[in-house]
C-alpha cells in the first residue's frame, strides 16, 4: 500500500484498517499476517479513521465523512461536513463532532465552528463556536458531552457541545517552544495529555502532581470478584418471580437436572389472549388490530399455574384486582392523539374534563371539583387582578373555558405554570411531573394541594375595602378553644380563628363501632388533653384540656380522611359493620304478610356515608347537635337547623394494575342548562373519562380496593350572595391606561355604549421570528367610528412569563365582550387564539372563512384571494386590515344573499 497517512486499531480482535489517498483502505490480520478485505471508498480516499461498535467512519480530503457499517462494511451514509478539507474529528455514543477548512476562493481558513451530529437520526445539530481555531480534537473520557480542542500554536478549550446558551471560556496554553500541535490525547480518567509537535517531542501534562504514565496501561484485575446478594424469600412465597435470580455458571450438575427415567417430555398450552384485550380491539385498514395494553402483566413474562394451596392474603388480592369495576381503572392513554369518536368513548357527557399529559392527575381532579363547586367557580370566573401570575385569573381562565368550550378535554397547563413560579409552592415537593405516586402519596398530595388552593385563593381574592372573601365566605368557620386547667379548672378562650378545612378524627380502635355523624361531631368539636401549660392562677405547669368551640358554621364542609393504612382499614371496618346490623331483605318483599317480620321489605338500606345530615346552631355553650335525619324536637326542628348534602368526593383506587384517583361530583342543574339539559346528578370524573352515576357509587367504600380521600358537604339552602357574578364594565378594561398604541386606535367613549348583538371585528396577525409576537386588534362595526380599532393587544407565543399578563388582559376583554352578548366577526382565528387558551363560543363569532368556503372542499380561501374577488381592493396583511376587511365581507355577504346572488357569485370567484 503506498501514500498511507492513517489507521485504526480495532481493541477486541487483532486486526487494523489502514487508510491514505487511495480509492481503497485495507483491512489487515496482525495473526494471520494478510490482508481480509478491501473497502472502495472513491478517488480521494482518506486521512482519518474512526470506529464504532457499529459503524467505521472515514474522514475524506474533501471534506466529506463517509460512514460504513461495520459488520458488512457497505456504504451506509455521507456527511458533508466542510466545504474544504477535514482537519480532526471524534465519535462518543451517538455525537460526531468535527473540525475543518473552509473553502474561500482558492484559500483555506481554518473554520471557527464545531460540526456535530447525531449519528441516530443522521442529522445535523447545532454548531459550537469555538474562541481559538480548532484543529484538533477529542471527547473527554470522563464527560461524555464535552470536547477538548486544540489550535495549531498550542492553545486549548474546554466545550460543552450539547449546551444551547453561551459557555463559559475555558482557555489554556501548552509551549510547544515554537513548533505546531500535530496529536492530542487524552488519559481514559481526563486527568493527564498528551500532545505531539511538529519536531518530535511529546508533552504530558497532569492535573495534578505526582500523576504517573503507563505507557502500556491495562485495566485492573482484583483480587475477589464481587460478591452477589441474593434476595431472601420465603418457601412459601409464590408470587416470587424466579427469574430475579440470576442462573450460575457452573459445569457441576444442577439440583433440577433429573434422570431421564424420572422426566416426560410435555407441551406447555399459550396462555389465552386476555378478554380485557379483545374487549378493546380495533380495526384499522392495511394494519389489523390493535388495543390499548390492560398493564396487569411484564413483558415477555408467563404467570406460574400452580395447582397448590396458595395463602389467604395472595388468594384475597387476586380477588381484590378482577372485581374491580372498568368505570374504575386506570386510563393510560393521551386523549390529545384520540379522534372525536373515540374521545366519544370516554366521554358520552356534554361537559369537558380537564387533562394534562403530563402525569399530575391528582391537580386535575382537585381542579375539578373546584369547578362544580359553583359559589367558588363564580368568584374565580369574577376576579380581575394585574398581577403577574395569579392562579385566581388562571382558575378564572379554566372555568370560563369548560363553559364555552365545545371539546371534550381542556388543557390545564397554563396553570402548571403559574403554579411552578410561586415562591410558596416551592418548599414542598408537589411531583408535578411524575406519572406513577405512591399509596401514600396519592392520599396526602389532593389533600394538600386543596389547603393550600384556599389559602393561597383567599388572599389574592381578598380586596382591602371588603372584610373577607369568598373563600373564607363560603368554607370558612369561626373557631374558638376553650383551655381549661385541670388542676384549679380555671376556663379562658383564645383568640377564635377560620378554619378552612376538617381532618376527620379517628378513634384509635378502627374497629369500634360509630356512626358517620358521632365522627363529624368528634372531628368538629375535638378535645385534647396532652398539651402542658403554665397556669397564671395555681402557678403550676400542669396538663389542660382544649375543646373547639363552633361560633359558625360553613356554607361548604370540606372533609380530610387522612392519609395512613389504619385510616382505611377503618372505613372498611365500619362499613362492614354496618351492614352486618341492617337487617336481610325479606323473599316475600312487599307482598309479606307476616306482621312479626322484622326483615326488610323494599326499603332501600343506607350506606354509613350519609348523603344528608342535619347540624343545629352552636347554642350558648358552644356545642352542636348533629342527625342523620330530622331532630326529635318537632316544635323546634327547623329553627336554626341546617341540612348538608353530599356534593363532591375524591377517592383512590389502590389495586396493582390500576391505581389512581377518581372524583365523584354532583353537578347542578345550572351546569346542565348551559348544555341546554334541564337536568342534575352525579358523575364520576376518571382522567379523561366522564360518565353518568349513581349516589350509591359515591358512598359505597367497603371495598379494599377503593378508599376516600376528601368529601365534601355543602348546605342544601345556600344564601344568594354567595352567586355573585359581575361582569365588568368595558369602559374599565377599554381605558387608554390597558391599551398599547397602535395605528389609528380611538378608545372608547363614555357615550358608546356596546350592546347585545352589536358587531366587532377582531383581526389576528403574527409577525416573524425571532420575534413571534401575536397581535390581535378588535374593531368597531357600527356607528360613527365604524372600521376604526378600540383595542390593540400583544401577546408573545412561546408562553414567556412577561408577556403572560397581556395575555390575560386580552382574555378579559374577549370575556366582557362576549358576556354582554357581541358578535365577533373575523376570519378562521379561532384556532390561533385556543394557543393562548382562548375560546370563543360558537354562537358569538362569525367565520367569514366559512361563509366562502366552496361546497364539497374543505380548502380555506385567505384574505388575500377574497379581497380582490369581493371588495375589489387588495389585502395587505395586518391584523387591523384583517379585522376591517372581515367586517365588509360579512355585509357583502348579507348583501349578496339579500338579492339571492351569493351562490353564483360563490361558484364564480372559485372557477376561475
Amino acid at each position: 500500500m503506498t501514500k498511507m497517512c492513517c489507521m485504526c486499531v480495532d481493541p477486541n480482535t487483532s486486526e487494523i484498517l489502514l487508510g491514505g489517498h487511495t480509492s481503497t483502505v485495507t483491512k489487515y490480520d496482525l495473526g494471520q499476517q494478510k490482508v481480509t478485505n478491501e473497502i472502495q471508498l472513491g478517488d480521494a480516499g482518506c486521512v482519518i479513521i474512526r470506529e464504532t461498535s457499529n459503524l467505521c467512519c472515514f474522514g475524506c480530503p474533501d471534506g466529506n465523512i463517509v460512514i460504513h457499517d461495520k459488520n458488512t462494511y457497505k456504504k451506509a451514509s455521507t456527511i458533508t461536513a466542510h466545504s474544504g478539507t477535514i482537519s480532526d474529528f471524534d465519535i462518543c455514543d451517538n455525537l460526531l463532532v468535527s473540525c475543518g477548512f473552509a473553502s474561500r476562493g482558492k484559500d483555506l481558513s481554518v473554520k471557527r465552528s464545531l460540526l456535530v451530529y447525531d449519528l441516530r437520526m443522521m442529522r445535523s445539530l447545532n454548531a459550537v463556536h469555538c474562541s481559538i481555531d480548532p484543529v484538533q480534537l477529542r471527547f473527554m473520557p470522563m464527560y461524555h458531552s464535552q470536547v477538548l480542542i486544540s489550535s495549531q500554536s498550542g492553545q486549548f478549550q474546554q466545550l460543552e457541545v450539547t449546551a444551547a446558551l453561551p459557555q463559559n471560556k475555558y482557555l489554556f496554553e501548552v509551549d510547544l517552544a515554537g513548533s505546531y500541535c500535530t496529536a492530542i490525547d487524552l488519559s481514559s480518567t481526563s486527568k493527564a495529555l498528551a500532545v505531539g509537535d511538529s519536531s518530535g517531542v511529546l508533552h504530558l501534562l497532569a492535573s495534578q502532581e505526582g500523576t504517573a504514565f503507563n505507557s502500556f496501561s491495562q485495566p485492573t484485575y482484583f483480587p475477589t470478584e464481587n460478591i452477589v446478594n441474593f434476595p431472601k424469600v420465603n418457601i412459601d412465597d409464590y408470587s416470587f418471580p424466579l427469574a430475579t435470580v440470576p442462573m450460575p455458571h457452573t459445569t457441576e450438575r444442577l439440583l433440577s437436572d433429573w434422570p431421564p427415567e424420572f422426566n416426560r417430555p410435555g407441551d406447555r398450552r399459550t396462555k389465552p389472549i386476555d378478554p380485557e384485550i379483545l374487549r378493546n380491539m380495533k380495526m384499522a385498514k392495511f394494519v389489523g388490530g390493535y388495543s390499548p395494553n390492560p398493564h396487569n402483566m411484564y413483558k415477555n413474562t408467563i404467570p406460574y399455574e400452580l395447582n397448590l394451596q396458595r395463602p389467604e392474603e395472595f388468594k384475597k388480592r387476586e380477588e381484590v384486582v378482577t372485581n374491580i369495576p372498568r368505570v374504575y381503572q386506570r386510563i393510560d392513554v393521551d386523549p390529545t392523539t384520540l379522534s372525536d369518536s373515540e374521545l366519544h368513548n370516554y366521554n358520552r357527557t356534554k361537559f369537558s374534563v380537564f387533562y394534562n399529559n403530563k402525569g399530575n392527575t391528582y391537580i386535575c381532579t382537585v381542579l375539578q371539583m373546584l369547578y362544580y363547586l359553583e359559589p367558588i367557580a363564580l368568584a374565580l370566573k369574577s376576579h380581575i387582578c394585574q398581577n403577574t401570575g395569579c392562579l385566581a385569573c388562571e382558575l378564572g381562565v379554566l372555568f370560563y373555558t369548560l363553559d364555552v368550550s365545545d371539546d371534550k378535554i381542556t388543557d390545564v397547563d397554563s396553570f402548571i405554570q403559574a403554579f411552578e413560579q410561586l415562591p410558596a409552592a416551592k418548599y414542598q415537593d408537589w411531583q408535578l411531573y411524575d406519572r406513577h405516586h405512591d399509596k401514600k402519596d396519592y392520599l396526602q398530595l389532593p389533600q394538600s394541594l386543596l389547603t393550600f388552593l384556599l389559602r393561597h385563593l383567599h388572599e389574592e381574592i381578598l380586596r382591602p375595602p371588603q372584610p373577607t372573601s369568598a373563600i373564607y365566605l363560603t368554607f370558612g368557620s369561626k373557631v374558638a378553644h376553650r383551655t381549661t386547667c385541670v388542676t384549679c379548672h380555671q376556663t379562658w378562650f383564645n383568640k377564635p380563628s377560620i378554619n378552612l378545612t376538617y381532618s376527620l378524627d379517628y378513634p384509635r380502635d378502627t374497629a369500634t363501632k360509630i356512626t358517620f355523624v358521632d365522627l363529624l361531631k368528634r372531628t368538629m368539636q375535638a378535645e385534647n388533653s396532652s398539651r402542658h401549660i403554665l397556669c397564671n392562677r395555681c402557678g403550676n405547669y400542669t396538663p389542660c384540656q382544649d375543646k373547639a368551640i363552633l361560633e359558625s358554621l360553613p356554607y361548604i364542609l370540606q372533609l380530610n380522611c387522612g392519609m395512613s393504612l389504619s385510616d382505611s382499614e377503618f372505613w372498611q371496618n365500619q362499613v362492614r359493620i354496618h351492614k352486618q346490623e341492617n337487617h336481610k331483605s325479606c323473599p316475600s318483599g312487599s307482598n309479606c304478610s307476616n306482621s312479626e317480620c322484622k326483615l326488610s321489605h323494599g326499603v332501600e338500606q343506607s350506606s354509613w356515608l350519609p348523603l344528608n345530615f342535619h347540624i343545629k346552631a352552636p347554642n350558648e355553650q358552644g356545642s352542636l347537635q348533629f342527625a342523620r335525619g330530622l331532630f326529635d324536637d318537632k316544635e323546634n326542628s327547623t329553627v336554626g337547623v341546617f341540612e348538608y348534602e353530599l356534593c363532591s368526593v375524591i377517592a383512590m383506587i389502590d389495586a396493582p394494575s390500576s391505581q389512581g384517583l377518581m372524583l365523584h361530583s354532583l353537578v347542578d342543574r345550572n351546569y346542565h342548562q348551559r348544555q341546554g339539559i334541564d337536568d342534575c346528578g352525579w358523575y364520576l370524573f376518571n382522567g379523561c373519562s366522564a360518565i353518568g352515576t349513581h349516589n350509591k357509587e359515591a358512598t359505597s367504600f367497603g371495598q379494599s380496593w377503593k378508599t376516600p380521600c376528601t368529601i365534601v358537604y355543602k348546605q342544601v339552602k345556600l344564601p344568594k350572595e354567595l352567586f355573585h357574578n359581575s361582569t365588568p364594565n368595558p369602559h374599565e378594561l377599554f381605558t387608554p391606561f390597558n391599551l398599547i398604541p397602535g395605528p389609528n386606535l380611538v378608545p372608547l367613549s363614555s357615550n358608546e355604549n356596546l350592546t347585545k348583538g352589536e358587531l366587532v371585528g377582531i383581526g389576528l396577525s403574527v409577525d416573524p421570528a425571532p420575534s413571534c409576537i401575536l397581535r390581535v386588534v378588535l374593531v368597531r362595526g357600527q356607528g360613527d367610528h365604524e372600521g376604526i380599532p378600540f383595542s390593540h393587544d400583544v401577546c408573545p407565543t412561546n408562553y414567556a412569563p412577561e408577556g403572560h399578563q397581556n395575555v390575560k388582559l386580552l382574555y378579559f376583554k374577549i370575556k366582557c365582550l362576549v358576556d354582554r352578548g357581541l358578535i365577533l366577526v373575523g376570519h378562521s382565528i379561532t384556532k390561533q387564539l385556543k394557543y393562548l387558551n382562548i375560546h370563543i363560543p360558537a354562537q358569538q363569532y362569525i367565520d367569514t372563512a366559512d361563509l366562502y368556503r366552496p361546497q364539497h372542499s374543505g380548502a380555506i380561501p385567505p384574505l388575500q384571494f377574497l379581497c380582490p374577488r369581493i371588495l375589489e381592493v387588495e389585502n395587505v396583511p395586518g391584523a387591523h386590515n384583517d379585522a376591517v376587511f372581515s367586517l365588509q365581507l360579512y355585509e357583502k355577504f348579507l348583501e349578496l344573499k339579500r338579492a339571492g346572488q351569493f351562490e353564483k357569485t360563490l361558484k364564480a370567484i372559485h372557477s376561475e
